[in-house]
């Protein structure tokens, strides 16, 4: 089992020395296991390689690896990562062994199997490593409720973009498209740890002018964002 200590990412990463921009109770869709505590001091945490919700965010993939690295660290955590060939293979043997992720019919998620192979899996690395945690970082697509001049989502807050406004001041009521980092962590035993998920950014700008929605050009320019999103979903371990 291939490892590797993501050191050098680490010196590039912008670290916050913030608390969550929005402290929030959880979403209904997030989870922490009533017995939870975080891991000791110097526990090690393994890292698999982060995925994106589409190919256009594939770039920030480093970015959240890099910046949930540089936290754990602040934390006082030893982090390495399984790289992407050995995840690979590791993950298909566990989902063939739970008789595969997807509902041959419908193609829907067979979630019990889903967290089935994650369980084996974080037990396989465990028993290598000695982890006491094994975290599946991934970028994901989200609805925020844009309400007056701001969108709020997974704990965060933000003000949409838009260009020829013209001096106005817009105002929005409905729901728009966001990213978030999801983390699902196992333990070393393979259980549930936590699922969190963490505010990072609306993609999109409005052009006031045709009213039409444009990807941002400005969209993971730096990890400023991305390591929000971190510090947000990393609250079971941060005390947050």
């Amino acid at each position: 089992m291939r490892l590797f200590p993501l050191c050098a990412l680490a010196l590039l990463m912008h670290v916050p020395a913030y608390a969550a921009p929005v402290p929030m109770p959880m979403q209904a869709d997030e989870y922490v296991a009533p017995a939870f505590s975080a891991p000791a001091a110097a526990a090690l945490i393994i890292l698999l390689p982060a995925q994106s919700g589409g190919s256009q965010y594939d770039a920030a993939n480093g970015f959240v690896i890099g910046q949930l690295q540089a936290q754990l660290v602040a934390a006082g955590y030893r982090v390495k990562g399984l790289d992407a060939a050995n995840y690979d293979l590791l993950w298909q043997q566990e989902a063939q062994a739970a008789g595969g992720l997807y509902d041959p019919l419908t193609g829907d998620l067979r979630t019990e199997a889903y967290f089935r192979a994650m369980s084996a899996l974080a037990q396989r690395i465990a028993a290598a490593t000695g982890a006491a945690l094994v975290i599946k970082p991934a970028l994901v697509l989200r609805d925020a409720r844009l309400l007056g001049t701001t969108a709020q989502w997974d704990g965060q807050r933000k003000m949409p973009k838009a260009k020829n406004l013209f001096n106005d001041t817009v105002r929005y009521d409905g729901i728009t498209t966001a990213i978030s980092v999801e983390f699902i962590a196992m333990s070393g035993e393979g259980e549930l740890a936590f699922k969190t998920f963490g505010g990072v950014t609306l993609p999109h700008r409005g052009d006031m002018w045709d009213g039409k929605q444009e990807v941002r050009d400005d969209l993971f320019a730096n990890d400023k964002e991305i390591a929000e999103g971190v510090s947000i979903a990393l609250r079971p371990l941060l005390k947050k």
